[in-house]
């Protein structure tokens, strides 16, 4: 039995990534096994559902779903904590990673397959994942087998932007949240290394493993590296990000971190995120809000139900914290406290 953990992920796949900086960070005995052609028979032995990443630990457990697997092995593997030190600011923390997996990942997958450099570019990528072993050893059918999967793959991705809610309505507010969010993030990381101080927090995996994909793709590189260089600097810090101190305290942190809270979790992703468990609650097929003042409306489907299923889980420990009068003072500051009461 090996003692290693296997990460079964994708480059891809900000999920997996995310989950790959974990244990690189905690120095996780681990293989990195790239999700394809060749390993697909393997995954689909051990996977419940068919997403990635998947973790197989050395017992045999099989761990899915990017915070469920961090939080498991946070547990087990104490040393060099994620969580910040204060109760209210380790809750700020775990509620990035919640806007990060559930809303973040829209611009990421809009700016992906809405634009025809990124489509061709990304569509590539993914052909390579489909093309046989063997066929890697005959350079020319390996670049027709490529082709011809990238061609399927783009054909199909492009017309499912809707899956994210990505469409001619909501599009300008999905591009303008993922600049204002860079901007303000560069803006944090001017003078820390990470999002919470000297070392990663759960936020830092959760939004890097979908700002790096956005980086890997052609628009995404293109604005990240116009003009946000702290942000780049985080995007490659993170690769194997290192625990360079502790965390800060919220006092040192809140003039930088609020203004985030506040436009993007507060004014943004809640109201969509509230419309949408509303619209899935009563069974309705479609949400329509307004978003600074425009119109945000798209069709309600299976990846909108599962963000409901993940704001439970928030909801969940947020509860469990028995004294939660600083931690509710922040979020009724940034207009959040609403959303969890």
């Amino acid at each position: 039995m090996t003692k290693d953990y296997l990460i079964y992920g994708a480059e891809l796949s900000p999920y997996s990534v995310k989950v790959r900086s974990y244990f690189r960070y905690k120095e996780i005995p681990h293989q990195w096994i790239i999700r394809n052609q060749q390993t697909q028979k393997e995954f689909n032995k051990l996977a419940k559902i068919q997403v990635i990443p998947l973790v197989l630990t050395p017992e045999r457990e099989v761990l899915q779903d990017s915070t469920p697997i961090i939080q498991s092995l946070e547990e087990k593997f104490p040393q060099n904590s994620i969580i910040p030190n204060e109760i209210h600011t380790a809750f700020i923390s775990r509620f990035f990673e919640e806007y990060a997996d559930e809303w973040v990942v829209k611009p990421m997958f809009h700016y992906r397959w809405r634009y025809k450099a990124d489509q061709t570019a990304a569509s590539k990528r993914f052909g390579e994942l489909f093309v046989p072993g063997w066929a890697k050893r005959l350079p020319i059918l390996h670049k027709i087998l490529k082709n011809q999967a990238a061609k399927i793959f783009k054909k199909r991705m492009k017309t499912r932007l809707w899956v994210i809610g990505s469409n001619p309505i909501t599009e300008g507010e999905i591009e303008r949240s993922f600049t204002n969010l860079l901007g303000l993030l560069d803006n944090h990381l001017h003078h820390r290394p990470y999002l919470f101080g000297a070392r990663p927090s759960l936020a830092d995996f959760g939004l890097w493993g979908q700002v790096y994909n956005a980086w890997t793709d052609v628009s995404g590189k293109r604005i990240i590296e116009g003009g946000y260089p702290n942000v780049k600097q985080w995007i490659a810090r993170m690769l194997s990000p290192k625990n360079e101190g502790d965390f800060e305290q919220w006092s040192s942190l809140e003039n930088t971190i609020m203004p985030i809270l506040i436009t993007e979790m507060a004014q943004v992703f809640m109201p969509w995120l509230s419309a949408n468990n509303k619209a899935i609650q009563n069974g309705e097929d479609s949400l329509s809000i307004i978003i600074n003042g425009n119109i945000f409306e798209h069709k309600v489907t299976a990846v909108q139900k599962y963000h409901t299923k993940s704001f439970l889980a928030l909801l969940e420990e947020y509860a469990a914290i028995p004294d939660k009068t600083e931690l509710n003072d922040i979020l009724k500051s940034a207009g959040l406290l609403k959303f969890l009461e």
